[in-house]
């Protein structure tokens, strides 16, 4: 066990829940009682999804919270008022895309246990023990659904049966997403169906791309939050020099420029606070460069760093 200075017992980095470099939090084996290191463990991811330490104002029903700045040795399993405002505004105004997908019942690793009221890998339902089992669809004594089932649970399901053929089972999430219907043939919602790729979106400000609508406004909001909006043209003239974190791409050891046309296809600068031309970058060539597939010009998108006609990109 490596030994953390002082009291630490975990690290994690705050908002950095989607971000690909930052997205970790590092816990030591400090205890031999389960408890309190699944605590520890939950107040860390808790700082990944945007949640601060609590004050003296933050309550949960309990002495001490989950994401209070202390670990009490009868912590509380509840998250305070204050984490769940936090996790609130993460989802907000930072956009994480990457937890906003609903992981499928095939994704549980650990073993099945039938009667957990989990739907683990062998399963066809799982609704507790005999005597709490309220899921007319499932045996409770074998978590296998009764023979005349169709269906136990998914947006297709109702009362144990297929919902009809063109039932909507989920709304377009966004410009760049269509809405789903059920088949008649599964208890499941189709895969996400997406507009094609260069689909005007948000109002002609974006274009389509892989079912997100990237505009530079947003990804300013993803790095700074709110408030922030995408900078003036004259700051992303910084990517013709081709030194420093101002350019367009890395060969190799070598900094390529921006041509003219293509500098807003290179580093990301935006207007946060009182900083006009802020920008980031890290280890990671990509981190804290404009996305792919953002609108760079009208009728244009940046593909490979490049400001291209949207009608040949794809």
């Amino acid at each position: 066990t490596i030994d953390f200075d002082g009291q630490t017992v975990g690290l994690a980095h705050i908002s950095s829940m989607c971000n690909s470099k930052l997205s970790t939090g590092v816990i030591q084996d400090h205890s031999p009682i389960n408890l309190l290191m699944a605590v520890t463990m939950a107040h860390e991811l808790g700082h990944n999804l945007g949640m601060d330490h609590d004050t003296k104002y933050c309550t949960c029903g309990a002495p001490a919270c989950i994401i209070s700045d202390t670990l009490s040795h009868q912590p509380s399993k509840q998250f305070s008022n204050c984490s769940k405002e936090d996790y609130r505004t993460y989802l907000i105004n930072r956009r994480p895309q990457c937890i906003l997908n609903e992981p499928l019942p095939t994704d549980i690793i650990s073993p099945p246990v039938c009667g957990n009221e989990l739907l683990e890998v062998g399963e066809e339902c799982d609704c507790g023990s005999p005597n709490t089992c309220q899921d007319p669809c499932c045996d409770a004594t074998t978590c296998k659904q009764h023979s005349w089932v169709e269906c136990e649970s998914g947006e297709c399901c109702e009362q144990c049966k297929f919902k009809g053929a063109g039932t909507e089972c989920q709304a377009a999430k966004d410009d760049c997403d269509m809405a789903e219907s059920c088949t008649g043939r599964s208890a499941y919602c189709p895969t996400d169906d997406l507009h094609r790729n260069g689909q005007p979106c948000l109002n002609n400000h974006g274009y389509c791309y892989n079912g997100m609508c990237p505009i530079m406004d947003h990804q300013c909001i993803a790095l700074y939050g709110a408030d922030a909006t995408v900078a003036e043209d004259a700051c992303f003239d910084l990517n013709l020099q081709g030194q420093g974190n101002f350019y367009c791409r890395r060969e190799k050891a070598r900094i390529v420029p921006c041509a003219p046309q293509d500098v807003k296809c290179g580093r990301l600068f935006c207007k946060f606070d009182h900083y006009s031309c802020q920008y980031q970058y890290s280890g990671d060539p990509d981190f804290g460069m404009v996305d792919h597939g953002t609108k760079c010009a009208d009728g244009k998108v940046c593909k490979n760093r490049q400001c291209v006609d949207v009608t040949t990109a794809y």
